[in-house]
């Protein structure tokens, strides 16, 4: 499997897609899809007939965003950006291209 360039709870944009432009927190991570859940992507509803006695029903399924369509937010910069990654005191850690600032 490919690694991830975000993770659980960062702020990201989506780039491409029906839903361009939205910024919102991942909230889960299908790594076997390359797909990610945001919070601020509205879900989809589902309708599931009615069986035996009980009633239809609405049933709303978070939409997966693939990972290539989204970029990380910078809020001190206020922009998305490429991340690259710096060894600062022994640790690895992610930063901004365009900014320089660290996650």
């Amino acid at each position: 499997m490919k690694k991830n360039h975000v993770k659980i709870g960062d702020r990201v944009k989506i780039i491409t897609g029906d839903k361009k432009g939205i910024l919102g927190n991942i909230l889960s991570i299908n790594k076997k899809k390359s797909a990610a859940i945001i919070d601020s992507v509205t879900p989809r509803l589902k309708k599931i007939k009615k069986i035996e006695g009980k009633d239809s029903q609405d049933r709303k399924l978070p939409i997966a965003i693939q990972l290539s369509n989204l970029m990380l937010w910078d809020n001190e910069a206020n922009r998305c950006s490429r991340i690259g990654y710096k060894l600062i005191n022994k640790e690895k850690k992610r930063y901004f291209k365009k900014s320089g600032n660290i996650i």
